[in-house]
C-alpha cells in the first residue's frame, strides 16, 4: 500500500543558479545548479525546534521538520480532524519509536502541498507517538522526513529558515551556491532511511546520523565511556537530570570541547550521554543505534545541502540571514 510521492510542480519555473569560475567551464558537459522549491520555515523561541508549512487536503498544517524520523507521518489526531480514510498495512514498515510505541497505521492523502511541490493520492503514516505528543511539537501535526526529500537535493539553510529543493541532475561536486566558507564535502550513508556519517568529537570518531527532530545532541554513555575512560558519576561525567519515564535512569553531561563534521568544528556542544535503556525495555535492536545522534542545536549553527544522488553532505557555517546568492537568484519570500 505505501508508495513514494510522485511530486508535481506549480506554475513556479526551475531556476537556473549559473556557477562561476572552473565551475562555468563545465558548462557543455553537465548541467548547472537548477533551484525547484523554497519553503519559509518558522521556528520556536529557542531555536529548537523547526517548522514546515504545509496543506492536507487543502487544508494547512505544520509539521516538523525531522530527518531523524525517516518516514513522514502525522498524527492520528489531525487524521480524524481531516476525516481521512485510515487503513492497516502490515506489510508496510511499521514505525517505531524509542519508547516502543508502534503503528501499522495508515491514512489516505487526496493531496499535499510543500511551497509549489503537489504530491496526489497516497498514503500516509500515522505518528505511533501518544496524543501528547503535541505538546512536544508546538503546533505541528506531524514530521515531515526524508522520505519526501530524497527524489532531490535538499538544502537546510537554517540561518534563513528555508528548506530548499534542488534537482540531483547537475555537475557533480558543484553545489555550494552560498558564500559562506570553509566548505566540507562528506560522504554519507541512508541507513533505514536516515542520514549516517562520521563525526569527531574531542578528537575520538562516531557514527552519526543528522536529527533536525532532536532538540540536543546525544550519545551513548558506554561509548564515551568506553573512548575517553570517564567514570560515571565523576566530574567529567556528572549525572544531569533523570528520565522522565524512569526516575532510575540517569542522563549524563560532559563539557565537550568540540564536534567537528569534516573541517567544519562546532565549540563546546551541548550534548547529553544516554544510556538507551528505554531502547532495551521496549525489545528494540539497539545493535543499529548510531554512536552520536547529532541534534538541530549543533546543525542550526550550520548551512547543510544534501547532495542524495552523490550521497555527499556540503557543509559551511551558517550565514546571516538570508543567502545573498540564493535571495538574488528570486526565490520566494
Amino acid at each position: 500500500m505505501w508508495q513514494a510521492v510522485r511530486w508535481v510542480f506549480g506554475a513556479t519555473s526551475a531556476l537556473i543558479l549559473q556557477m562561476e569560475g572552473a565551475q562555468a567551464a563545465d558548462a557543455a558537459s553537465c548541467k548547472p545548479l537548477q533551484f525547484i522549491n523554497s519553503v519559509k520555515m518558522t521556528t520556536n523561541a529557542d531555536r529548537s525546534r523547526f517548522y514546515v508549512p504545509v496543506s492536507i487536503n487543502g487544508v494547512p498544517k505544520t509539521l516538523l521538520l525531522d530527518t531523524g524520523g525517516g518516514k513522514t507521518q502525522i498524527t492520528e489526531d489531525v487524521a480524524k480532524e481531516l476525516k481521512l480514510a485510515e487503513s492497516i498495512d502490515l506489510e508496510a514498515p511499521d514505525m517505531r519509536d524509542l519508547y516502543g510505541h508502534k503503528s501499522y497505521k495508515m491514512a489516505h492523502v487526496e493531496s499535499f502541498e510543500l511551497g509549489n511541490q503537489r504530491g496526489r493520492n497516497f498514503y500516509i503514516h500515522i505518528d505511533p507517538m501518544p496524543a501528547d505528543w503535541a505538546n512536544a511539537g508546538g503546533d505541528a501535526v506531524g514530521v515531515l522526513s526524508n522520505d519526501l526529500f530524497q527524489q532531490y537535493d535538499v538544502d537546510f539553510d537554517f540561518a534563513a529558515q528555508r528548506l530548499n529543493y534542488f534537482s540531483q541532475d547537475h555537475c557533480e561536486g558543484r553545489v555550494a551556491y552560498w558564500p559562506e566558507r570553509p566548505l566540507a564535502i562528506l560522504p554519507f550513508e541512508l541507513r533505514d532511511r536516515h542520514i549516517s556519517v562520521d563525526v569527531t568529537l574531542d578528537g575520538k570518531v562516531f557514527h552519526a546520523i543528522l536529527d533536525t527532530g532532536s532538540p540536543v545532541t546525544t550519545t551513548g554513555v558506554t561509548d564515551v565511556v568506553n573512548a575517553f575512560h570517564f567514570e560515571r558519576g565523576s566530574s567529567d561525567l556528572p549525572v544531569i537530570k533523570e528520565d522522565e519515564k524512569n526516575p532510575n535512569v540517569k542522563i549524563y553531561g560532559h563539557n565537550f570541547e568540540r564536534l567537528s563534521l569534516g573541517d567544519i568544528t562546532v565549540l563546546h556542544p551541548q550534548i547529553q550521554l544516554f544510556p538507551y535503556v528505554r531502547a532495551y525495555q521496549h525489545g528494540l535492536d539497539v545493535s543499529d543505534l548510531e554512536q552520536v545522534i547529532v541534534g538541530i542545536n549543533v546543525m542550526r549553527q550550520l548551512h547543510i545541502y544534501v547532495a542524495f544522488g552523490e550521497k555527499k553532505l556540503y557543509i559551511t557555517p551558517a550565514g546571516n540571514g538570508e543567502s545573498a546568492l540564493f535571495k538574488a537568484a528570486g526565490a520566494s519570500p
